[in-house]
């Protein structure tokens, strides 16, 4: 039996998985047979696509006087606090784990910052809505959950949400899930 190791960089964050396999002949029905063998594996997180095209969505933004520099991408804590205290904003954990947030509540009148728009077109970890409670420059509590009918998450991705959130120093026991499956667009 002949060994084989390869290391190879695989995922977006270039988690190393080593993988080693023997390749043995067998002399009974001339088979080969390949054996593959994870000794240490980082799982890549689940990513989801956007259901819905791209570029009739950014011309609805642009024509609505909006415009995509506006989104807030959250580097600490504190700049969820610019978001008012109470009202639910869509968001997005993209690719690479940041945390993008509409700069206007889900529930504006004319709010053209829908998940693909924040997202820049790509995949992302998990979408859906964020609510942060504050007072005088301090998160209380954090709600996310999934509904985005473009990205059609799962209520487990919410755990990039949480995640993307702690990266930023809110701490998790301030952060609760609330599963709201969305109704998810045609493909």
């Amino acid at each position: 039996m002949g060994g084989e190791h390869t290391l190879l960089r695989v995922g977006a964050l270039g988690a190393k998985v080593r993988v080693v396999s023997w390749l043995r002949k067998t002399v009974r029905g001339g088979a080969v047979v390949l054996l593959l063998w994870a000794a240490t594996a980082s799982a890549s997180p689940a990513l989801f696509t956007s259901r819905v095209a791209y570029e009739p969505l950014v011309a609805k933004l642009k024509g609505s006087g909006g415009d995509r520099s506006r989104i807030v991408r959250a580097r600490a804590a504190k700049d969820l606090t610019a978001l008012q205290s109470g009202k639910r904003y869509k968001f997005v954990v993209d690719e690479a784990g940041a945390l993008a947030i509409a700069p206007l509540p889900a529930d504006a009148a004319v709010n053209e910052y829908v998940h693909p728009i924040l997202a820049a077109g790509g995949a992302v970890r998990t979408a859906g809505g964020i609510t942060v409670e504050h007072a005088d420059g301090k998160i209380a509590a954090v709600v996310v959950d999934q509904d985005s009918k473009a990205y059609c998450p799962t209520a487990q991705s919410l755990d990039e949400a949480v995640q993307a959130l702690a990266k930023l120093g809110v701490a998790t026991r301030l952060v609760t899930r609330r599963d709201r499956p969305p109704a998810c667009a045609a493909r």
